[in-house]
């Protein structure tokens, strides 16, 4: 079944939609590597809803946290986690291995440079 990705990606707010469209000019995604990156787009966006919650309630409520604070936090931390997911090679890659954490709690591996998805 197809997940319907690209007509998704129309729903998407600013920062969603600047994500969406840069990667995929500069890659060739299967369906399934679209969907992750429209999970990416969306976690942004709501990032963005998140830090506007703050900024117009502040960080406290009734002499409680902002939920929204307890968000934003999940919230990038679930977006970082999805970027690597995706594992997209840097386009200015120059080639020189460095270390790259593999897996949500794996070990550090040296990894070499890689090219464009093709």
């Amino acid at each position: 079944m197809r997940t319907g990705s690209t007509d998704a990606a129309a729903t998407l707010g600013d920062s969603g939609r600047i994500i969406w469209e840069s990667v995929n000019a500069d890659y060739e995604l299967n369906e399934f590597e679209k969907r992750q990156l429209l999970e990416v787009a969306r976690c942004a966006d709501t990032l963005d809803a998140l830090e506007a919650d703050i900024r117009a309630n502040g960080v406290m409520r009734d002499n409680k946290p902002n939920p929204a604070v307890v968000e934003a936090r999940q919230m990038r931390i679930a977006f970082a986690r999805l970027c690597a997911a995706l594992a997209l090679p840097d386009p200015e890659d120059d080639g020189v291995p460095r270390y790259q954490r593999l897996g949500t709690r794996g070990p550090y591996a040296l990894v070499s440079g890689g090219g464009k998805r093709g």
